[in-house]
């Protein structure tokens, strides 16, 4: 069955939307109050881990970028392998950015409609700023413009249609055959579900790791200075050895030129 991913610049709207589409198709929903989960399960602050989802790691924050990544990497491990249940209706999450193209899973930007709570231009001056600061935030945790229309199926303007023909509307295109999930589909989310289990358990102790899965081959990227090139990849090997679920096992390994050369200046 078909899966529902919602963002939106209007978190109220969206959070009622979401709620009557889950209940009008009996579907479960996934959403911020999730975390309190993950963070029990990871053994992590829960506000710490709500503030993650909508900061940027900085000293003046106090949040230092490797656990930001880690606790993020969290965050994406336990909502895709939710997902992999189908059925479905996630929003609050950041799914949008980190679901792939899995053709059972049908992302949804939800524009505009801020008239609807507030009109003021104070407010509108408010939005503006949290969209920036939004848009860095995705940025810098998954490397994609949040409000980038190439993420989405459908993108839908609130200014224009009424909260129930929304509903109405995603609840009818969610029927479509072409949002059934097969078998090719599932596979798919279960091989970015494995990713984000290899990427997460390699983020408690590493950093510069990318994690590619395809068809149970799992095929970890990283970077390090010469010296140390056996050492993490035979570090990668044993960490990743005790991930259930993994069919093959490649690392690819590259010269991290910055620090080399930094090294030779000393």
């Amino acid at each position: 069955m078909p899966v529902l991913i919602l963002s939106s610049e209007n978190k109220e709207l969206e959070r009622v939307i979401a709620e009557k589409i889950a209940q009008k198709l009996s579907y479960k929903m996934l959403n911020e109050q999730f975390l309190n989960k993950i963070a029990d399960k990871h053994i992590l602050e829960r506000k710490k881990l709500s503030d993650t989802m909508n900061t940027t790691p900085s000293i003046l924050k106090r949040i230092s970028t490797k656990w930001w990544h880690y606790s993020l990497s969290c965050v994406e491990l336990e909502v895709l392998e939710q997902l992999a249940e189908d059925e479905c209706v996630c929003w609050g999450l950041a799914a949008h950015l980190y679901v792939v193209v899995i053709s059972h899973v049908l992302k949804v930007r939800l524009i505009g409609g801020h008239d609807l709570l507030s009109p003021s231009q104070k407010h509108k001056k408010e939005i503006a700023r949290q969209e920036r600061n939004r848009e860095k935030w995705s940025i810098t945790a998954f490397n994609r413009r949040e409000a980038d229309p190439g993420l989405y199926d459908m993108m839908i303007n609130l200014d224009q249609i009424q909260v129930d023909e929304v509903v109405n509307t995603l609840t009818a295109t969610l029927e479509y055959p072409r949002f059934k999930a097969m078998t090719y589909s599932k596979n798919s989310l279960k091989d970015q579900a494995l990713a984000a289990r290899v990427k997460n358990a390699l983020l408690k102790s590493l950093t510069d790791i990318q994690v590619h899965v395809q068809n149970g081959t799992v095929v970890v990227t990283t970077s390090s200075v010469k010296r140390e090139r056996s050492k993490k990849i035979e570090n990668i090997k044993e960490i990743v050895s005790h991930v259930k679920g993994i069919g093959c096992l490649e690392v690819h390994w590259n010269k991290d030129i910055m620090t080399e050369a930094a090294m030779s200046c000393r």
